[in-house]
């Protein structure tokens, strides 16, 4: 029995309930708006972003296909200073590095052609993506094919043309996965192109990273090409995302085994978690994007700080900034839901910690702008690059504490949970995000000086990003189920600490 039985292509039903694109439009419309005013400002400065974007794609890509391994030093490297031999030092691979650098430059190449294919505003075709395949394998010249009798051996690669051979592999407990027969490639290239542009066409009735999802899944079921499968499956969700205006995203070694489990799930019926799996590295590309330093152009010193300092005038109108901060209205809401949230859980802790013979108190203490800022910024700017963002402390934040103070500390030390609200990016956004973290110490009760050195403990799974476009009777309630995650790893983080 397959471990995987292939079927023809199927559709794009409508998306279930518990598919949640709230957040990630929010914060799209806000990174439209933002990235329109850095070209504006610094069309150079944005554009260098996407080529540090492009090469990440094109090392990364390679990397989960197992092509090559590149550590993660060179690998920063080669992303900010380019793809050269010269930076790669012969330890940091496995590869030969003027062989790497030749297929890194045709898996970016082909990068580059996704964005010109947009420009030129190409249809997705069955000759587009045999394209993608000659560009992303021009410097592989052979493949790991697996005889008859199981022998694994070397043989060349049609660039660019469909298979002539099955390319089943065979999972670790000996089971196949099938992928569509190669007499099938053709019409099933066709379906999936034509059920693509019928989506497109669906007015808005899809969400483009329900297609996303869609679309990348679909051609892996396919498996068109005898090598080379996963990186234009990757190229091919690109140009989708970019022609839509969202961010290119990167797919990294970090999340291929999440990444192959989102797409085993879909095998198996279920989409719904790829498509979690793209909204959650999109939402993180945009964060990263927000933290992006704004860099000053190659003229004269004189000229570069005048450069700068016009710009800044320039983005600091005040109907703008008052406008990108009512998201600090938001903020406030969504403190008071969260001292709420707080509130409703220190009865049943002091109840049950009592009933199993601890007492405590239970203390909780909401700040704002311009009240006690200066608590926590290490712990808040150290959960928000944990979370991939820049948290922006020259603006306004809000925070909110509890702490779990028991009578008898030789039993149970104090528990301190604080949820910061504060803006992303280095500049001014109208994105804010939530992050929480824990620290455990033993601080005599009613004392208000910090321990020397407290135990950290960052709570945040995910961040929870807002804009001031979001209905707060629609943002506290997914805020609220938000806070039950980090507010459990707090507690259970807390219960590693009894004596």
């Amino acid at each position: 029995m397959p471990a995987y039985k292939w079927k023809p292509l199927e559709g794009l039903s409508k998306p279930s309930s518990n598919l949640d694109f709230q957040e990630i439009d929010s914060l799209h419309q806000q990174w439209l708006s933002f990235r329109r005013q850095r070209e504006n400002s610094n069309p150079d400065a944005y554009r260098d972003f996407l080529e540090r974007l492009d090469r990440r794609w094109a090392i990364e890509t390679g990397i989960i296909e197992g092509i090559y391994n590149i550590d993660r030093g060179t690998t920063q490297t080669l992303v900010e200073h380019g793809l050269i031999a010269d930076l790669i030092d012969r330890t940091a691979t496995d590869r030969d590095p003027q062989v790497i650098v030749k297929i890194l430059k045709d898996h970016q190449e082909a990068a580059e052609f996704v964005t010109e294919s947009i420009r030129q505003a190409r249809p997705l075709s069955g000759h587009y993506i045999r394209e993608l395949h000659q560009l992303l394998t021009r410097n592989q010249a052979t493949y790991s094919a697996v005889d008859q009798f199981g022998r694994v051996f070397e043989t060349e690669l049609d660039k660019g043309g469909f298979k002539k051979q099955p390319n089943n592999p065979t999972r670790p407990d000996g089971k196949v996965h099938e992928y569509c027969p190669p007499d099938q490639v053709e019409s099933e290239i066709d379906n999936l192109v034509e059920n693509y542009h019928e989506f497109e066409a669906a007015n808005d009735s899809y969400h483009k990273l329900l297609i996303a999802a869609w679309l990348h899944h679909r051609f892996t079921q396919i498996h068109p090409f005898q090598d080379g499968n996963g990186r234009v499956a990757r190229a091919l969700l690109t140009w989708h995302l970019a022609k839509e205006e969202f961010l290119p995203i990167v797919v990294t070694r970090d999340d291929r085994n999440q990444y192959i489990e989102c797409l085993e799930l879909a095998d198996a019926g279920d989409l719904n978690p790829f498509v979690r799996f793209i909204v959650r590295l999109e939402r993180q590309m945009i964060l990263e994007a927000l933290g992006e330093p704004e860099p000053v152009t190659d003229s004269g010193m004189v000229s570069q700080v005048l450069d700068h300092i016009t710009g800044q005038i320039r983005r600091q109108q005040q109907d703008r900034l008052s406008q990108l901060r009512s998201v600090n209205r938001v903020a406030s809401s969504l403190r008071d839901t969260a001292k709420t949230y707080l509130e409703s859980q220190a009865g049943p802790i002091r109840q049950r910690l009592s009933e199993a013979g601890l007492a405590v108190e239970c203390v909780i203490d909401a700040g704002g702008p311009g009240d006690r800022e200066h608590w926590y910024r290490a712990q808040v700017v150290q959960t928000a690059r944990d979370a991939s963002h820049w948290a922006n402390l020259n603006e306004d934040r809000f925070f909110i504490r509890l702490s779990i103070n028991p009578d008898d500390q030789s039993q149970m030390p104090r528990l301190i949970f604080v949820v910061s609200l504060h803006h992303v990016g280095r500049q001014l956004t109208g994105i804010m995000a939530a992050t929480a973290f824990a620290q455990v110490d033993r601080v005599r009760k009613g004392a208000s000086e910090e321990p020397a050195d407290p135990d950290f403990q960052n709570c945040t799974v995910d961040s929870f990003t807002f804009t001031s476009n979001g209905d707060i009777e629609t943002v506290a309630p997914r805020f609220t189920t938000w806070l039950e995650t980090p507010f459990s790893i707090a507690l259970r983080h807390w219960s590693g600490f009894i004596s």
